[in-house]
């Protein structure tokens, strides 16, 4: 990811088109491989604490923008999604913190790909066990200052 991050100036839809070139080249079960990897990390990105995050960055954040925002996250590279699941104020390093941090279109890259490579529909691994509720503490927006002050600060909440 961090490789096509880079290539693309971090602009998602730039981004989306080079994963599509990288996935074209893989094989029809690996491009499920792909898949099933990416919904791991989605899923292990299933915190409370990082959601307080996408609703700093994003200035609000349902649900279903969340699990975008956590697609957003995981296309930034494996050292940045692994240092904000360990510490959600550490997105306040990144410069491009700009607009809504979050990519719809990276959950259903795999699927497009798949189908245009092999004529048939991709079906969502059987393995993948989601889970019903975020994982750590619910919050309170009043305290999202001092959950994760850093971010706050450089977004201006």
């Amino acid at each position: 990811m961090l490789e096509t991050n880079k290539a693309s100036g971090g602009e998602p839809l730039t981004q989306q088109g080079l994963i599509e070139i990288k996935l074209d080249e893989l094989l029809g079960d690996e491009i499920i491989e792909f898949d099933k990897i990416y919904r791991e990390l989605l899923n292990d990105a299933y915190d409370w604490k990082l959601w307080a995050a996408a609703f700093i960055v994003n200035g609000g954040c349902s649900d279903d923008c969340f699990m975008d925002f956590r697609g957003w996250l995981i296309a930034q590279g494996e050292e940045i999604y692994t240092k904000a699941l360990a510490n959600p104020d550490s997105l306040s390093e990144i410069d491009n913190l700009y607009g809504d941090c979050e990519w719809e279109g990276f959950g259903y890259l795999s699927f497009t790909v798949y189908e245009k490579k092999t004529g048939k529909e991709m079906q969502i691994s059987p393995e993948i066990n989601y889970p019903s509720e975020p994982k750590g503490e619910e919050w309170d927006e009043n305290e999202l200052d001092n959950l994760l002050p850093k971010l706050s600060q450089k977004r201006g909440c």
